[in-house]
């Protein structure tokens, strides 16, 4: 954590969902690095909610790791209040939590269907609810999408209508903000090097099984970004940290896709062209990250 960053955000405080792991805990340690205390949400894992709380402590920023599971209101209720009673107000709300899921379309059961969009889909919008009754004038609110959510990909219409539906409360959330200058905006990740990337991200590359090593997966989405490497936590947080800050208040309402993927005539792009419909690599959003 270098603190050598030009864009800061001192005095700010900001809670993030689902940030005990992965993106979430990513997008703490690097807004706690330019300036922001974190209170950082986790459903059940303490364990490693607490540690990047120590991590950031270590380097002088100021965090708390508050337990509460998001599908629930009540507790999405009582995760505010704590959050509040600890750093005395809230600026930032980032709606990070989130699950992905892949299943052919015939075989999603009512069960599966509930579980996902009552992660990505509903918690996401009761959370943004809260975060306009409890957010400071001037606020700022990030939503989670996916790149999946525009782009077809098989197998994954779960998901990627749990997506899209995010992307439907950025422009409606920032409508509804706007008398107190609190903007909403959304994040459409793609592949992002997280545990769960290693994961799922075999489910995106072209003759790929369960048992293909991640590092070839990694080096073949590589080949298709033209800075050479697959995109880590920090690179979404330094987007997600603009968005943040007062000097982006004209950007609301937007969906803003974070992939580095340019899209050539290629044999390596036919091949996925050949393999999923069109080109989408590994652009597939929270649930990868």
């Amino acid at each position: 954590m270098s603190g050598k960053s030009q864009i800061r955000l001192d005095g700010k405080v900001a809670l993030i969902t689902g940030a005990g792991r992965g993106l979430g805990s990513g997008l703490a340690k690097t807004l706690a690095e330019r300036g922001a205390a974190v209170c950082i949400n986790y459903a059940s894992s303490a364990k490693p909610a607490l540690a990047t709380v120590a991590e950031i402590e270590k380097a002088g920023g100021k965090a708390v790791a508050i337990q509460a599971n998001i599908s629930k209101v009540p507790e999405i209720t009582k995760l505010f209040e704590e959050a509040i009673k600890h750093f005395g107000k809230l600026d930032i709300v980032i709606n990070n939590a989130g699950m992905e899921a892949f299943s052919k379309p015939e075989d999603v059961t009512e069960e599966l269907y509930d579980q996902v969009f009552g992660l990505n889909t509903r918690a996401q919008f009761f959370v943004g609810q809260h975060a306009l009754k409890y957010l400071s004038d001037g606020g700022r609110i990030i939503f989670m999408s996916s790149i999946a959510a525009r782009l077809g990909v098989p197998n994954h219409a779960l998901y990627a209508g749990s997506k899209s539906a995010v992307e439907g409360f950025a422009r409606s959330f920032a409508a509804d903000g706007g008398p107190r200058r609190i903007t909403a905006n959304a994040i459409a990740p793609g592949g992002i090097k997280t545990d769960m990337f290693a994961q799922n991200a075999w489910h995106y590359s072209p003759g790929a099984t369960k048992d293909t090593p991640i590092e070839v997966i990694e080096a073949g989405i590589a080949k298709l970004i033209p800075l050479g490497r697959c995109a880590v936590p920090d690179d979404i947080a330094k987007v997600v940290i603009f968005l943040c800050h007062p000097d982006s208040e004209w950007i609301n309402g937007k969906s803003a896709p974070q992939s580095a993927v340019v899209l050539g005539n290629s044999q390596l792009t036919n091949n996925l062209f050949q393999h999923l419909g069109q080109i989408i690599t590994l652009t597939g959003g929270s649930g990868i990250a």
